[in-house]
């Protein structure tokens, strides 16, 4: 996935545990340009909740929207934390919608949500639940949102609760961004150090250089998908995976 302006990578692979249970992935994600000349950046990406029925639904669905959404509207317009929580809701709307069309209470089809939109000098992220989103601009890497504990093992925000507008964090920054990660919280455990409270830069280091200096983006696919479903992770997660790399050209 490559533009004049940004190069992108991305993956979802379903846990070793959803896969015994021949459960499918319940993570999505979508990464794309926008706006004028494509010099906007849009990542979103969803984990769906492992107890609903039709979660990989939710989730397909939160990437979907927030990708129409954002970009029908003037990149600016988003860059503000009530805008974020407007658009949070936006699509929250259509996810209960859908819900009612197949029948099925709104918690079926819950998600967490992840949004990053990256122009030239401006960056908006917005998160509800668990995952994370890295970013670094030359000088090392940073967690935008950094996890919060939850109260109960494997408990996390949803876009379908009643409450989640309240649950939604938000930050606008006036910043040249150059390299972004998303992921879910599968790779949370590999991706984050969580003694330092830092993003591992052993980790993100390699990935970021090889999206840069790889001649043929499509050519990373297969290496990050046989990445992602490696012993060395699976060892750390039986969890669904999903990571979004984006790498701003020269």
């Amino acid at each position: 996935m490559t533009d004049p302006i940004w190069r992108t990578l991305g993956e979802s692979v379903p846990g070793t545990s959803h896969t015994a249970r021949s459960v499918p992935c319940q993570d999505a994600f979508r990464v794309c340009s926008y706006g004028p000349g494509g010099d906007w950046l849009l990542a979103a990406v969803a984990d769906g909740a492992g107890s609903a029925s039709r979660s990989d639904v939710g989730a397909e669905l939160v990437c979907d929207e927030f990708v129409r959404l954002v970009t029908r509207a003037a990149p600016a317009d988003l860059c503000a934390p009530a805008a974020l929580v407007d658009l949070f809701a936006a699509v929250r709307s259509t996810v209960l919608a859908r819900a009612d069309a197949l029948g099925v209470p709104p918690r079926e089809l819950a998600s967490t949500a992840l949004l990053a939109l990256v122009g030239p000098e401006t960056a908006a992220f917005a998160q509800l639940g668990d995952g994370a989103i890295v970013c670094g601009a030359g000088d090392g890497y940073r967690v935008v949102f950094w996890p919060e504990p939850a109260e109960y093992a494997n408990a996390t925000d949803f876009l379908t609760d009643d409450g989640f507008a309240g649950a939604i964090r938000t930050e606008v920054v006036a910043d040249r961004v150059t390299e972004l990660a998303a992921l879910t919280d599968g790779l949370q455990r590999l991706a984050l150090d969580f003694a330092a409270r830092a993003p591992h830069a052993g980790f993100f280091t390699p990935l970021f250089r090889r999206l840069r200096t790889e001649p043929d983006t499509e050519a990373l696919f297969e290496p990050l998908r046989q990445f992602l479903n490696s012993p060395r992770v699976n060892e750390r997660t039986d969890d669904d995976k999903t990571l979004v790399l984006a790498a701003r050209r020269p």
